[in-house]
C-alpha cells in the first residue's frame, strides 16, 4: 500500500514538473520572439564560428587546450570562446586560422556568390 503511494507521489511530482517545464518552454519563446532579428544572426553567427572551430579541433586531433598553447592563452578563456557567446575579433580569428592552419570565415565576393556561397 505505502508502495502505491509513493509510485502515485512520484508520477503527480513527474506531470508538476512536466507542466513547470512547460510553462518555462512558454515564457522563453514568448521571449525569443521579442529578440531583435539581428541579436539572432550574430548569434547563429557565433555558433557556426565555434562549431567551425570545433570541427577543425576534431579534424586535427587536437584539443582546446591545444589551441589555448598555440595562442598564448589560457584554456579556460578558450573554453569561453567556445561556449558560442563570444564576440570575435577579425584579429582573434585571424589568430585562430594561422595556429590552426584553417580557413574559419569566408567571404564571399558577388561574383563567387553564385557558385560557390
Amino acid at each position: 500500500m505505502r508502495q502505491d503511494y509513493t509510485i502515485e507521489l512520484l508520477e503527480e511530482y513527474e506531470n508538476v514538473n512536466i507542466l513547470q517545464d512547460m510553462k518555462r518552454s512558454s515564457i522563453l519563446e514568448q521571449r525569443r520572439k521579442q529578440v531583435n532579428p539581428e541579436v539572432h544572426q550574430s548569434v547563429d553567427l557565433s555558433f557556426q564560428i565555434v562549431d567551425r572551430i570545433h570541427a577543425i579541433l576534431v579534424q586535427k586531433n587536437m584539443r582546446q587546450k591545444d589551441l589555448a598553447l598555440l595562442l598564448g592563452k589560457k584554456e579556460a578563456e578558450i573554453s569561453r570562446w567556445m561556449r558560442g557567446t563570444h564576440n570575435f575579433t577579425i584579429d582573434t580569428l585571424v589568430a585562430i586560422e594561422e595556429a590552426l592552419q584553417a580557413p574559419i570565415v569566408e567571404v564571399c565576393h558577388p561574383e563567387e556568390e553564385l557558385a560557390h556561397c
